[in-house]
Formats: structure tokens, sequence, C-alpha cells
């Protein structure tokens, strides 16, 4: 199934027949296609991963892609009944293809485009508020089973048709022993939502993060959401974006444009030193969280 799945094909998963009615989106490993149940007609989201390849010469990255599928899998049915921001999986198949049939909603990016102009709709404060509200909570469930998303952003973000939020993608995330707050690990993710210390690496040594880098990754998106461009957006490519942030000794500057509220909120989750930002649980109990304002 490494190659595009035509609308009208049908794939058997565990419970039932699902036919392909076109594509949403893909990924460098994935693709993900709207999809229903033959036997119900419920409309969902089938993401496939490619977990075979022909090629020798990548059979490295072909295990190491297995293995990052069977993880993000046990990851999404372990949080199913604990997590109501995690989205909900239907049904899923690890045979030749990993195929997870899934809730289908908007990409968050539909409401906040990465190059946005005059035309481009802003959200509303309400909206924002109700959205943000959303990610906190959902990142305080995550952390309390002690996984780290590592790389939250519009993409791995859906809206449902009723405006709930859910999380997906959690391809790169990782587990925290308990009583362990972070720990070093070989960086993937997007610059533009990514902590500084995810870039920082004494020694050669693989950079030191965990929980913290969600908050700044939490604030990124609200900045986002509230003003329309990402902190980082003025610097030309990724490599840019990672050299700044590697460099990055005082607290990020954030636009000032905004109210009390959601200023005092973005400047506690982009503090530069993770242990100046706060907990997930703390965050929850902001004014700004509770409150809207």
């Amino acid at each position: 199934m490494g190659d595009v799945v035509l609308p009208g094909r049908h794939i058997h998963l565990r419970r039932g027949l699902y036919k392909i009615d076109g594509m949403l989106g893909f990924g460098l490993h994935s693709k993900v296609y709207s999809a229903h149940n033959t036997t119900t007609k419920q409309s969902l989201a089938l993401k496939i991963i490619d977990l075979e390849h022909q090629n020798v010469t990548v059979r490295a990255s072909t295990i190491s892609r297995r293995q990052s599928f069977q993880k993000e899998l046990q990851y999404l049915l372990r949080l199913q009944t604990i997590n109501p921001y995690i989205v909900r999986i239907f049904d899923y198949d690890v045979q030749q293809s990993g195929v997870i049939a899934m809730e289908q909603g908007t990409p968050l990016r539909y409401y906040i485009p990465k190059c946005p102009n005059s035309s481009t709709p802003q959200l509303s404060p309400q909206v924002v508020h109700h959205l943000w509200r959303q990610l906190v909570d959902g990142v305080r469930y995550l952390h309390r089973a002690r996984i780290v998303h590592s790389d939250l952003k519009p993409e791995n973000l859906i809206v449902l048709s009723d405006g709930q939020i859910r999380i997906i993608d959690l391809g790169v995330s990782f587990t925290l022993p308990r009583m362990v707050t972070a720990k070093r690990r070989i960086w993937a993710g997007t610059p533009d939502y990514s902590a500084p210390e995810m870039h920082k690496s004494p020694s050669g040594l693989p950079p030191k993060y965990g929980y913290k880098s969600d908050i700044w990754s939490l604030g990124i998106l609200l900045h986002e959401m509230t003003t329309g461009f990402r902190p980082l957006c003025a610097l030309n490519n990724n490599l840019d974006k990672i050299y700044y942030l590697k460099h990055l000794y005082r607290d990020l500057p954030i636009d000032t444009n905004v109210s009390p509220g959601v200023y005092d909120a973005m400047k506690r989750c982009l503090r530069v030193r993770p242990n100046c930002r706060p907990t997930a649980e703390h965050l929850s109990f902001h004014h700004y969280v509770v409150h809207g304002f």
C-alpha cells in the first residue's frame, strides 16, 4: 500500500470492511484517507503507513517505521479511556501495512494557515480560548500518563464538527519513568514549535527534553492562534530556526498586541529555561485557561 489508494478501493481490517472515498493528506511515511464503514456507513479517517519495503538499502528505516507505528498504536489504544482529547480509534491492522481507522476531523492548520493574508478569517477570542483550553487539558492528561507528545503543531491536531479538539500522530512521542521529567533523545519534530532545549546538545550528547517541551509548543500554538503568525516565521528556513533556538538564552520575544491574560499565559509557556515553565497541571489553573481573560 505504498502507492496512493484510489477512491472505491475496499480495505479489510479486524472489525470490518472500509471503502476509500478520497485522500485527506499525507506525511513522509503515511497517507490519510476519507473512508466509511461499508456496514454501518460511519465516516472516518484511515491512516495507512507503508511498513514493508523491498529495497534492502532502506531495511533499517523500514524496521524503525514499523516500531514507530506499533508504539503509536500502543499509545493511542492505551489512552482511549483515560484521555478524552485523544483521537478515537475504531479499528486497526498491523500486517502488511499499518492501518488505523479513526475519527475524522478538520486539521487545526485549516483555521490558522501558514501564510495568512488579509482575507484569512481570524479566530475569535472565544474560539481561541475554547480550543486552547482543550489543548492544555489534553496535554495534562498525556503527562499524567507519563507520555510526552514532542511534536504538538496544528497538523497534529484536528477539530471535530462540534468544536472538540483531538490530538493525533504520536509517532515521535515517548514515555518517561515516574519521577523523571526529561531524558536525552535525538530530536524529531518541527522547528517552529520545538523548544530551545530540544536543540542544545552539550559535548555531542543528544539534547535532554521532556514534559516542558510540550508546554513550549502550547505557548507557540496560543501565539499563532491569537496573532495569526508564529514567533519564528521571520526566519528563512528550518536551519536558521534551529540555529536561533540553539543559541537562545533569553526568553523568546512575543507579540504584546494581545489581551493581558493571553500574554501572561504565552510568557509563562515560552520561558527559555524549562524549569521556569509551568507544568500542564499548573497551567490548567491559569486564569486565562479557567476564565478566558
